[in-house]
């Protein structure tokens, strides 16, 4: 995730050394990295678990038309809290870790959603 990547880059005192290539999507990878990634998908594939009105609620709140004025409200706290947790050094939340198996939709769309909805 980028909150993982920037904690590693001030964590890593020679990441300048290096070559850090930003993955926008397929298309980004060569032939052999695409290849080397479909190889392990156990390892690469996430699945989404619904887990009820909360699930829907926040599907509606990022994609909805109508919900302009909340989703400025749920921007607004996301960066505010980004904001707090630096304060007192807590480092960013994030979604994906190397173990994780599944995510519920709410937890993709506050944790990971946002950070494209921001940019």
């Amino acid at each position: 995730s980028l909150p993982e990547f920037e904690e590693w880059k001030k964590d890593t005192e020679n990441c300048h050394t290096y070559n850090i290539k930003y993955y926008k999507g397929l298309g980004t990878s060569t032939s052999k990295e695409a290849k080397e990634y479909f190889q392990n998908m156990d390892r690469h594939r996430i699945r989404f678990r619904y887990s009820g009105p909360t699930d829907d609620h926040h599907i509606e709140l990022a994609f909805s038309k109508k919900g302009a004025d909340q989703r400025k409200e749920w921007l607004t706290s996301h960066m505010e809290e980004v904001k707090r947790r630096k304060e007192i050094g807590l480092s960013e939340r994030y979604l994906y870790t190397k173990e994780t198996k599944q995510v519920t939709y709410s937890d993709f769309v506050n944790l990971e959603l946002v950070l494209f909805s921001n940019g």
